[in-house]
C-alpha cells in the first residue's frame, strides 16, 4: 500500500499534484485529491506529489512533508558549484587518516537521492568505512589474483595484473587500490532499467559530495575489473548479490597533496542540432 494521505485541514485542491503525477494514478475531481481505483501499483514512489505541493498537505509511502528540506533552502551558487566541478582531481596519494564513519555513511545516505531509471533506486553501496578492513580486503584481492593466475583463469589480455600483485607482495606497491584507507562500490541488479548508469550516477554525486567536504577520490577502473572479471567470486565474499553488476569503484581518503588551481580543459565537442541549416 502507498498509503497516500491528504490532510484536509490544507489542502485546497489546486491539482498541482494529479498534473505532476508521471503515471497519471492522482484525480482531483473529488472533493480532495484521491489515488484512481486500482492504480496503486503504478506508483514510481517519485514522491513528485509530496513534493510539489505548497502547503504540505500530501504524504505518501509514510513520508511526511514537514521532515522533508523546503526548497527554500539555500543552494550552492552557481559559481560555486562551478569551482567544486572544476577543482576536482583524481587523487592517486592517500594520507592514511580515517574519514569518521558516521560522515562517510551520511555522504552514501545523502548520494542515495541520485536519481535512477524508473525511479527504481536500486543502487547498492558497499563501503570500506575503515583502514583495518581495507587492509583485509587490499591482501583478499591480492591473494584470490595469485590463485585465479596459478589456475589460468585470468585473460591473457589482463595477465599485468599478476604483475600488480608481484609488486605488492615484493615491494608493498599498492597499485590498485593506490593504498586508499576507504573504497566505495556501486552494484545494480542486471535486469534493472538502467545498470550502469543509475550506479555511475550515484558514484557522481558522492564524489562531488566528498570534495565537497575536503574528501579525495579516484575512479578506480582497476578494482572494478577485479571485481566484475578477474576474481568475481569476490563480490559473495564482500556481501554483493549474484545477480548485481559491479558498476563503479572508488577508493578515497585525504590527499596527500592539495592543488592550488583547477586544470584547463581544451574546448569540448559540442554539436548543436539546428533543422534550418
Amino acid at each position: 500500500m502507498i498509503n497516500f494521505k491528504v490532510d484536509e485541514s490544507k489542502c485546497v485542491n489546486c491539482g498541482l499534484c494529479s498534473s505532476d503525477c508521471p503515471t497519471l494514478i492522482i484525480s482531483n475531481k473529488t472533493e480532495f485529491p484521491t489515488i484512481l481505483e486500482g492504480k496503486e501499483e503504478n506508483c514510481l514512489k517519485c514522491q513528485h506529489c509530496l513534493a510539489i505541493c505548497p502547503y504540505g498537505a500530501i504524504s505518501i509511502w509514510d513520508k511526511e512533508p514537514e521532515n522533508s528540506i523546503p526548497v527554500t533552502s539555500k543552494i550552492p551558487a552557481f559559481s560555486e558549484m562551478e569551482a567544486l566541478v572544476k577543482t576536482r582531481r583524481s587523487i592517486r596519494q592517500f594520507l592514511q587518516d580515517e574519514i569518521n564513519p558516521a560522515d562517510i555513511h551520511n555522504l552514501i545516505s545523502i548520494a542515495s537521492y541520485a536519481p535512477t531509471a524508473r525511479n527504481d533506486n536500486s543502487v547498492r553501496f558497499t563501503v570500506v568505512d575503515n583502514r583495518k578492513d581495507m587492509s583485509k580486503l587490499r591482501d583478499l584481492v591480492y591473494n584470490h589474483i595469485k590463485i585465479a593466475f596459478e589456475d589460468n583463469r585470468i585473460s591473457p589480455s589482463k595477465l599485468y595484473y599478476n604483475n600488480f600483485r608481484n609488486l605488492w607482495e615484493t615491494k608493498q606497491i599498492d597499485v590498485i587500490f593506490r593504498d586508499a584507507p576507504h573504497l566505495l562500490i556501486t552494484s545494480t541488479p542486471k535486469d534493472c532499467a538502467a545498470p550502469q548508469t543509475d550506479a555511475c550516477i550515484a558514484m557522481s554525486y558522492f564524489e562531488l559530495l566528498a570534495n565537497s567536504n575536503g574528501i579525495g577520490s579516484l575512479w578506480d577502473g582497476f578494482a572494478k575489473t577485479v571485481f566484475q572479471e578477474i576474481v568475481p567470486e569476490l563480490k559473495d565474499i564482500i556481501g554483493i548479490p549474484v545477480n548485481h553488476e559491479v558498476a563503479a569503484v572508488l577508493v578515497f581518503g585525504k590527499a596527500k597533496f592539495k592543488y592550488a588551481r583547477s586544470i584547463q580543459n581544451d574546448n569540448p565537442e559540442i554539436k548543436t542540432v539546428n533543422f534550418n541549416k
